[in-house]
C-alpha cells in the first residue's frame, strides 16, 4: 500500500536532501567538496550582481566560506568538471564517465555545431595542436583572423567557436577560470587513465543519472525528476515505476498531488525521520532547489520568475531577485546588490508573499541572514530601500544596523 504524505514533510524532504535544513557545523574544504556531492550539479551563471551563481548556491548551504575553496576543487585538485546537465555546470569528476555518452553523442545530436565544424575543420585542428604544444589555453590567448569581421557563428571569433564544439564534444575539458574565463586542456591530459572502450551505453548512463538525480532530489514524480539532469521524459515513469517494484525507490503519495512522488531508498531515513528544517538564507534563481519553476509551484505555491531579461518597466519584483527560504517555506524574494567596493549590501526591495504572516522571529530571521551575506560579501553596512509589507523593512534595518 503507497503511503501518504503531508505537503509539508514532503517540501521537508527536499529541503533537507539539498542540504538546506541547516548549516554544517564545520565549515571547511572537505565540507564544501561533501556539499557539491550531495547536490551532484552546481549550475553556472555569470551574472554577478550579488554573487555568481556557483558560489552563492554554495553560500546559502555553507554560510561564510572561502571562494578560494571552490576554485581549488577545479584546479590544482581536479576534483570537478564543466559539462552540460541541468545547464553549464559544475560537476564531480566521478560523473564524467556518466556524462561521456552524452560528449561523444554531441556531434550526432547538435547539427548546427556538426556543420560548422566540417566547414572550419582546419581551425578545431589547428585549435588542437596549439594546446597541445602550448598546454591549457583560453579563448583570448587566440588571435582573431584579420579578416574575421565579428559575423557568423554566435559573431564569435573562430578559434572561440571551435573551443566551444570541441569542449562539447568531449575533445577539450575546462581545467580551471581565471576571472571566470574558461581555460581548456585536451581530455587525454585531464583524464589519462580514461579509456573510451570503457564507456557506458547512453542508456545505461542515463539510468545511472536519474538515480543521482532522485537522492539528490530528495523526493521526486515522474515530472520532476528527468529536469535535474536535463534528460528525456519518455521512459521516466517506467524506471520510477521499476524502482519501486525492486526496492530501489519508495513510492508515496503527497496530499493534494494527482501522480505518485518517490524518494530513493538510500534516503529512506528522510521519510521515516524527516528533519525539522531550521535555516534561513537566500537562494540564487540558479538554485538545485527552485530552478524548476514548476516544481517550485507545487511544493511551495511560489510562482518565480528571473527578470533580469525582463524590460525594466515591465519588472515586478526587480532585475535580480532572490527567493527567501525560512525553515520550510519559500516566503518572498529580495532585489539585492553587493557593491563591494563601498562596503554596502544594498536591499533595493524586499517583498514577502501576500500569505505570509509576520512576526518577530521572521524578523529576527531575516536580519541574520541579511547580516550573514552581508559579512560573507565584506559589505558591513546594510542598507533596505523598500519592502511590501512596507513595516518589514524597518523591521528589519533596525535588527541589522
Amino acid at each position: 500500500m503507497t503511503r501518504t504524505i503531508s505537503l509539508d514533510q514532503a517540501r521537508a524532504i527536499a529541503i533537507a536532501a539539498q542540504g538546506l535544513d541547516r548549516r554544517p557545523n564545520t565549515v571547511d574544504q572537505t565540507t564544501l567538496q561533501q556539499t557539491i556531492q550531495r547536490m551532484q550539479i552546481v549550475q553556472i551563471d555569470t551574472i554577478n550582481v550579488v554573487a555568481r551563481a556557483p558560489y552563492f548556491v554554495l553560500w546559502s548551504r555553507l554560510g561564510d566560506y572561502d571562494p578560494a575553496w571552490f576554485e581549488q576543487l577545479q584546479y590544482p585538485a581536479g576534483q570537478l568538471f564543466e559539462y552540460w546537465a541541468h545547464a553549464a555546470s559544475f560537476l564531480p569528476i566521478e560523473l564524467f564517465p556518466l556524462l561521456r555518452p552524452a560528449m561523444l553523442r554531441y556531434i550526432h545530436d547538435w547539427h548546427r555545431s556538426r556543420r560548422w565544424l566540417e566547414e572550419n575543420k582546419a581551425v578545431a585542428d589547428g585549435v588542437l595542436a596549439m594546446i597541445r604544444e602550448r598546454g591549457p589555453l583560453r579563448s583570448a590567448d587566440f588571435e582573431a583572423p584579420a579578416d574575421h569581421a565579428g559575423g557568423g557563428w554566435w559573431n564569435w571569433k573562430p578559434a572561440k567557436s571551435a573551443l566551444d564544439i570541441l569542449w562539447g564534444m568531449g575533445e577539450l575539458m575546462i581545467v580551471r577560470r581565471e576571472k571566470f574565463q574558461r581555460v581548456y586542456e585536451l581530455t587525454e591530459r585531464v583524464v589519462p587513465d580514461w579509456d573510451d572502450r570503457d564507456v557506458l551505453s547512453f542508456e545505461a548512463a542515463a539510468e545511472q543519472l536519474s538515480e543521482r538525480g532522485l537522492r539528490a532530489m530528495g523526493i521526486a514524480t515522474e515530472r520532476h525528476l528527468p529536469d535535474y539532469f536535463r534528460q528525456r521524459r519518455p521512459g521516466i515513469k517506467e524506471r520510477l515505476q521499476t524502482w519501486a517494484a525492486e526496492g530501489k525507490a519508495i513510492e508515496v503519495h503527497v496530499e493534494g498531488w494527482k501522480t505518485p512522488a518517490y524518494i530513493h531508498h538510500d534516503q529512506r531515513h528522510l521519510l521515516e525521520q524527516t528533519p525539522t528544517p531550521s535555516l534561513t538564507t537566500m537562494l540564487s534563481p540558479f538554485d538545485n532547489l527552485i530552478w524548476d519553476r514548476q516544481r517550485t509551484l507545487d511544493f511551495w505555491q511560489f510562482d518565480y520568475r528571473l527578470e533580469c531579461y525582463t524590460p525594466a518597466p515591465k519588472r515586478r519584483y526587480g532585475y535580480f531577485t532572490l527567493p527567501i527560504l525560512w525553515k520550510d517555506r519559500v516566503v518572498g524574494r529580495i532585489d539585492a546588490k553587493a557593491e563591494r567596493s563601498a562596503g554596502i549590501f544594498r536591499v533595493h526591495a524586499l517583498h514577502l508573499e501576500p500569505n505570509i504572516e509576520l512576526s518577530e522571529a521572521l524578523y529576527d530571521d531575516l536580519a541574520v541572514m541579511l547580516r550573514d551575506c552581508a559579512n560573507w560579501h565584506r559589505t558591513p553596512t546594510i542598507s533596505i530601500t523598500m519592502s511590501d509589507p512596507p513595516q518589514v523593512a524597518d523591521e528589519v534595518q533596525a535588527r541589522v544596523s
